[in-house]
């Protein structure tokens, strides 16, 4: 008797399970804008046919975007910054602003394992403008990012997100490089319209 009656119950919770509606099915289809602000960290450079490398310090990381959520995943349209105001070449420092601007398309998978909280992943292609001291290039790049998302109502949610770039090969006319990377950790929102 105990055996069954445990059985008909579990069959119960896992039909309502199955039939009720969660919260992420509810409200997160549709299209949705993002922006988020936080650190950037430009990978060193690597001269191709030299010993020398370029270094960057930390600077000011940003994105802003818009994307379609169809449930479990999301293809996002984002412009991303990240930038430096200073950095050493060849043991020399420099003083001029280094910019990277991406405008990228990525792809994210949403953990929704829980009401609130949802981890996801990504991947992405981009396009990229490298400048150095007056100089740039643009290339295409690509990338992981990895996040952690928080639903404060049925439109917003506040995202913590960090954002990998690689950029195979960049020419800059004086120099090549290999693999330069560059990487931005945010915290944002996410709106649904």
């Amino acid at each position: 008797m105990k055996l069954t009656k445990k059985l008909f119950i579990s069959i119960g919770i896992a039909t309502s399970m199955s039939v009720a509606p969660t919260f992420s099915e509810e409200t997160s289809k549709g299209y949705y804008f993002t922006g988020s602000i936080g650190a950037s960290v430009i990978g060193d450079i690597d001269i191709v046919g030299t010993t020398n490398k370029i270094t960057f310090e930390e600077g000011l990381g940003f994105d802003l975007g818009l994307g379609y959520d169809y449930g479990k995943t999301r293809i996002e349209g984002t412009w991303m910054r990240g930038q430096s105001s200073k950095g050493t070449n060849s043991a020399l420092v420099f003083e001029d602003d280094t910019r990277i601007d991406s405008l990228s398309l990525s792809a994210y998978y949403d953990f929704r394992e829980s009401k609130k909280w949802s981890p996801f992943v990504g991947l992405t292609l981009a396009s990229t403008k490298v400048e150095i001291s007056g100089v740039d290039d643009t290339g295409t790049g690509y990338g992981l990012a990895l996040g952690l998302s928080y639903k404060n109502s049925d439109k917003t949610e506040i995202v913590v997100k960090s954002h990998s770039l690689i950029m195979p090969d960049l020419d800059f006319g004086n120099f090549k490089v290999t693999n330069g990377n560059y990487g931005i950790g945010t915290i944002g929102v996410r709106y649904r319209f």
